[in-house]
C-alpha cells in the first residue's frame, strides 16, 4: 500500500509532527511505501524547524532527515505557506521547498493520504 502524509502543525505546536513521524516509521517497517510527507499551513515552518527547536523537544528535523536518507522518502514543505509565516527555504532542514501541485501528484499516486493536526 502507498501512503502520503500531510502535517499541518509545526513541531513546537503539539504532537502532530511527532505522530506523523512515528506513523511514517510504522508504514515503512510494515513493508509499505511512503510516497511523500508534505508540511502545510503552520507545518510548513518545518523548513526552518531546526532553528526553532527548544532544548527539551525531540530532534524531529534530524529524524525526518535520517528517514528520508534511509528510505528515499520525499519530504516537502509548502513554500508559500512557509513564506507567509516568515520561514525561508534555507535548505538546512529535512523538508525541501514544495508546491501544492507536488502534493496533488503524490495524492493521486497514493492509496491512502493521512493528515496530522493538533
Amino acid at each position: 500500500m502507498v501512503f502520503s502524509l500531510i502535517v499541518l502543525n509545526a513541531p513546537w505546536q503539539g504532537q502532530a509532527a511527532q505522530s506523523a513521524y512515528r506513523f511514517a516509521e510504522a508504514v515503512l517497517a510494515g513493508g509499505h511505501e511512503l510516497r511523500q510527507v508534505f508540511f502545510y499551513g503552520d507545518g510548513a515552518q518545518a523548513l526552518s524547524a531546526g532553528s526553532r527547536r527548544a532544548a527539551d523537544q525531540p530532534d524531529l528535523d534530524g529524524a525526518w532527515r535520517a528517514l528520508a536518507a534511509r528510505h528515499g522518502v520525499s519530504i516537502l514543505a509548502c513554500t508559500t505557506a512557509a513564506e507567509r509565516r516568515g520561514a525561508t527555504a534555507s535548505g538546512a532542514g529535512a523538508a525541501q521547498p514544495g508546491t501544492l501541485g507536488q502534493l496533488l501528484l503524490a495524492m493521486a499516486d497514493s492509496d491512502r493520504v493521512l493528515t496530522f493536526a493538533d
